[in-house]
């Protein structure tokens, strides 16, 4: 009997009810092709990981009393299990049929990809931003020419695959030998960024990171925790400081004007909406908040860039 090819790592906090339909999900579309599943309780404080032990013996949860970076949790979860793929998974994904056979045929086929992603959807069906432009001067060029933008809301529209900069970071489906060489992520990233790290490396050792259509998921984007104002204003802010620090540990050129770079991007964002604003008949904004949010991080980066 062959020995299933992947390990999968599902990191989770006090998400029980999506945990359960991420591991369910494997179970049901790819039993066969798994090795192990490992979930890295991250310090939850619901009990839900004795509750998924109840609810799956043949996981194995492994509870830890401090929250550790998703990076470090990712990294903790990989050390389990020898098969030559690992699967990093947010908790909030569900793995439609086929998704795992068509990526493990895709890197049989293709020996220098070291990492692959599939296609995200929402629930409804419409499709999710599945890869991203490094941070820094190539991500701040997209979102100039409003490419990035586009992605954010309309999610990626390849039918065939392809090469990317990165692989979004809640379905990271690596090559293990690729993963070790470059000693997994990089565990300065606490939450963000660490996707584009990981993937900036692994270009960096030639390997490549592609994007896979044909494997689908459905990611409840956003569903790990609801959030006030100013807990967003929080969340955008921690996602600009991990931006700043990816520019900061691979050396980007003129990395010191980056913050104005982002700063400059977000006022032109700023001033388009409230051109759109102007006009009638708009519709109704889905983030009403969205304004006070980015002036909170252009705040944040004028300020990052006047004490380097």
């Amino acid at each position: 009997m062959l020995v299933p090819p992947v390990d999968v790592v599902i990191i989770h906090h006090n998400t029980l009810d999506l945990t359960s339909r991420c591991i369910q999900s494997l179970l049901d579309t790819a039993g066969e092709l798994v090795a192990s599943i490992v979930v890295v309780d991250n310090a939850s404080s619901d009990g839900s990981g004795n509750e998924l032990r109840a609810r799956f013996p043949s996981v194995s949860v492994l509870r830890r009393d401090q929250p550790l970076s998703y990076a470090a949790a990712c990294n903790d979860g990989a050390r389990y299990g020898t098969a030559p793929y690992l699967l990093l998974s947010n908790s909030d994904v569900e793995y439609q049929p086929g998704c795992i056979g068509h990526m493990i045929g895709y890197m049989e086929q293709h020996l220098q990809v070291g990492v692959c992603s599939p296609l995200q959807r929402y629930p409804d069906g419409r499709r999710q931003r599945s890869w991203g432009y490094f941070p820094g001067w190539q991500e701040i060029a997209a979102l100039m020419v409003g490419i990035e933008t586009i992605h954010n809301r309309r999610g990626h529209r390849d039918s065939q695959p392809r090469a990317v900069p990165y692989c979004d970071g809640a379905v990271l489906f690596c090559r293990r030998a690729a993963y070790q060489q470059i000693g997994g992520m990089d565990e300065r990233f606490s939450f963000f960024c660490e996707d584009a790290d990981l993937c900036y490396r692994l270009w960096q050792k030639q390997w490549h990171c592609h994007f896979v259509p044909d494997a689908t998921v459905i990611h409840h984007r956003g569903g790990t925790w609801q959030r006030s104002l100013e807990q967003m204003i929080a969340y955008e802010q921690q996602n600009m400081a991990a931006k700043l620090l990816f520019a900061q540990v691979q050396h980007a050129p003129a990395r010191r004007l980056i913050p104005l770079g982002y700063a400059g991007v977000l006022q032109l964002f700023q001033v388009a909406d409230a051109m759109v604003r102007s006009l009638p008949l708009q519709r109704p904004r889905r983030n009403p908040h969205r304004r006070v949010i980015r002036q909170a991080c252009i705040a944040f980066l004028l300020q990052r860039h006047a004490t380097k």
